[in-house]
């Protein structure tokens, strides 16, 4: 069969597998400078299609993550298998790694892809920039700023907190400065300031640049460390511009890419300043084992700690050439979430839907967190939905988490498919309705 794009092969494949088939396909593109091969087992006997759902009636995903990913991502995510020697998967690691950099706005930065969920990256920051007995402060905007609390306290951090006054609003700044500053003249000030970018329950966008210049300006010595698993590459971010240390996220969110990569990057003074790796007490997340596997990888070269995840490290590759070839780059990647997030806040508000963020200023680009109409509740919406074809999230926060529902608009629903964005509001207006 000769096609003329990999998603033809897809198809191709998806086809074949509702056949029943055994045999292999081997798709050429056109011109054949690459060769496709699609394979085919049988289904007998299963449960269920090999991929969940036939695609025909596969709802489309608008949790917050994962997401909905385009068919180039999908296709390099179940391309052929390789050694992590080959050249390809070289080729593509250090291109990754590259272009890791660049989403963080950062040229110094040292960037880390490791197989495992973003939530990995809250044991890397423990093990590798913090030691027992070390003293963090979080501002806390929701359940997930809650269970990083959870890993610095299990790793025997003094914890220090600053919460919102209700789940929805942002924690205030002032008193995120006052307690810098009297840390500070008490000589004790904090190691870390650490900040969710984004917390997933509330959709809270956190103040980020003004935070940076309070810590930068009152403890300069305190690392600030950004959670970016629901923020990294949709919302603003200039790891250099602002100062910022350290950052995790994962590959599910706005890069659009399938889970299991836990991203990273470290900026050079937390490297200057890491423990030599035997004195890092974990094995794995521990960054001075990985430093010259990223390095190697970087400069085309093979290298061996643990075996990555080679499939997912060809689709990162594809999720961020796709990101960076949006017009205007990165820049143009934040405006388009900026867009959509108005548009959005706009039809939602055109169908007397209101928010669980305090207002459209504080939430975050990539996801809403909504208020059941009257009347309805996480029975009457999530279902409902789930039948017309969109599978959203139901709320989250312990405090109210039957009050509200979630859906995400980021990545390839924003940049490629936003009439998949549009149908999705149509039907919530039809079900909160109903």
């Amino acid at each position: 069969f000769s096609f003329g794009s990999p998603a033809s092969a897809t198809m191709l494949r998806t086809s074949l597998l509702r056949t029943g088939l055994t045999r292999s396909v081997r798709a050429a593109s056109a011109p054949p400078a690459k060769a496709i091969f699609v394979r085919c087992i049988s289904t007998a006997g299963l449960s269920a299609p090999i991929n969940g759902y036939e695609e025909s009636k596969r709802p489309k995903l608008f949790i917050p993550g994962p997401i909905e990913m385009s068919p180039e991502v999908l296709a390099a995510s179940g391309s052929g298998m390789r050694s992590f020697t080959d050249t390809t998967l070289m080729e593509d690691f250090g291109k990754s790694l590259e272009m890791t950099r660049k989403t963080f706005l950062t040229k110094t930065g040292q960037p880390f892809i490791i197989s495992g969920s973003g939530a990995m990256g809250w044991d890397a920051v423990c093990c590798n920039l913090m030691k027992k007995g070390d003293k963090v402060l979080q501002v806390n905007s929701g359940f997930f700023s809650t269970r990083f609390e959870h890993t610095y306290t299990q790793y025997g951090m003094e914890l220090h907190s600053v919460g919102a006054a209700k789940p929805g609003v942002r924690p205030d700044n002032g008193a995120i400065e006052k307690a810098l500053k009297d840390a500070k003249a008490a000589g004790k000030p904090f190691k870390v300031l650490s900040i969710s970018g984004v917390d997933t329950s509330t959709a809270v966008l956190a103040d980020l640049k003004a935070l940076c210049d309070i810590s930068r300006a009152t403890s300069p010595e305190t690392y600030i460390i950004v959670d970016a698993v629901c923020s990294a590459a949709g919302e603003e971010l200039r790891m250099d511009d602002w100062g910022i240390d350290f950052v995790m996220t994962g590959s599910q969110k706005a890069f659009g890419v399938p889970p299991g990569l836990c991203i990273l990057i470290a900026s050079q003074r937390v490297m200057a300043e890491m423990p030599p790796v035997d004195e890092i007490p974990n094995y794995f997340v521990n960054l001075q084992r990985w430093l010259p596997i990223m390095k190697n990888y970087e400069a085309r070269q093979p290298s061996y700690f643990a075996t990555p995840a080679v499939q997912l490290i060809g689709a990162m590759r594809v999720g961020l050439e796709q990101m960076h070839a949006t017009p205007g780059g990165m820049e143009g990647y934040f405006k388009a979430h900026r867009d959509m997030k108005t548009s959005v806040h706009n039809q939602l508000d055109n169908m007397g839907l209101k928010l669980l963020t305090d207002n459209t200023t504080i939430a975050s680009n990539l996801l809403s967190t909504v208020r059941y109409p009257k009347g309805k509740g996480v029975g009457d919406v999530v279902p409902a939905m789930k039948e017309r074809g969109w599978i959203i999230a139901a709320g989250l926060h312990p405090d109210c988490a039957g009050e509200y529902f979630r859906f995400g608009h980021m990545g390839y629903s924003v940049t490629k498919k936003p009439e998949y964005l549009q149908a999705l509001l149509k039907d919530l207006d039809a079900v909160c309705k109903a």
